[in-house]
């Protein structure tokens, strides 16, 4: 079974471009977000085998330096975006919603190397930066055809009433008070599901670009547009690591 690894990356960063929740874009400089993708890579290094491919989805300015710093990597295809998706760059780069870039970004990737991306039975996206530890198994998905969703199991807040979120406000179907949400930092997708998740990352992409939802985030949106697949999805015993890249604080959940 062939697996293609989606890392989005952004190892420069412009402070100029503040987001919607933070003064600055990366409290890291370019120097430590490198050496942080080093290691992204080198776990999923340890965690792949002969048929895994790793897409870099980088949106640095200096993608030259980057390519061929990381020519090491035996399975790795590196996408300048600059370079290759040019007409989303500044986007990209520059836009104040996170979730709307990174959406936008796998969406753009997802409908260009669309023919690249064919001989492949699963996806995985994951966040450039973090990294995983043993309880991702690649194997899982070599010996059996496991077709659906996967995703770790949901974050669960107490819903806040000042929150701008009545569009995902499910708590009458839900039966509880809360806001769920699933990590966007690693998630996949069976071939089966592909056309649909590259329909999810469009409405997301859309959705996000409009002013008035530039305050709704990715985690929440991928949870409430998932729910009609719900009876396919797998939730997942992962564990991510990493650190904040607004605030520099580390995470592992």
């Amino acid at each position: 079974m062939k697996k293609a690894i989606i890392i989005t990356s952004a190892i420069d960063v412009n402070n100029n471009h503040p987001l919607t929740y933070s003064p600055v874009r990366s409290h890291f400089g370019n120097e430590e977000r490198f050496r942080q993708t080093v290691a992204t890579l080198a776990s999923w290094d340890q965690a792949s085998d002969s048929e895994t491919t790793l897409f870099l989805l980088d949106i640095s300015e200096n993608y030259a330096v980057y390519r061929s710093l990381l020519s090491y990597q035996k399975n790795l295809v590196y996408v300048s975006v600059k370079e290759l998706i040019p007409e989303i760059f500044e986007t990209v780069t520059t836009h104040a919603n996170k979730s709307y870039c990174e959406q936008l970004l796998i969406y753009s990737f997802l409908i260009k190397f669309r023919k690249d991306l064919e001989p492949y039975d699963y996806f995985f996206k994951f966040s450039g930066r973090y990294l995983i530890d043993s309880h991702f198994s690649i194997e899982f998905f070599d010996h059996v055809d496991h077709g659906g969703l996967f995703f770790k199991s949901p974050l669960k807040f107490e819903w806040n009433e000042n929150w701008p979120y009545a569009m995902v406000d499910r708590r009458q179907l839900q039966g509880d008070n809360k806001l769920y949400q699933y990590c966007s930092v690693l998630y996949g997708w069976s071939r089966s599901y592909h056309d649909q998740m590259i329909d999810i990352y469009r409405v997301i992409s859309e959705f996000c670009s409009n002013p008035s939802s530039i305050s709704y985030d990715v985690e929440t949106l991928l949870y409430y547009f998932t729910r009609q697949f719900e009876s396919d999805i797998v939730e997942m015993p992962w564990i991510v690591y990493g650190w904040d890249g607004s605030n520099g604080n580390f995470l592992r959940y």
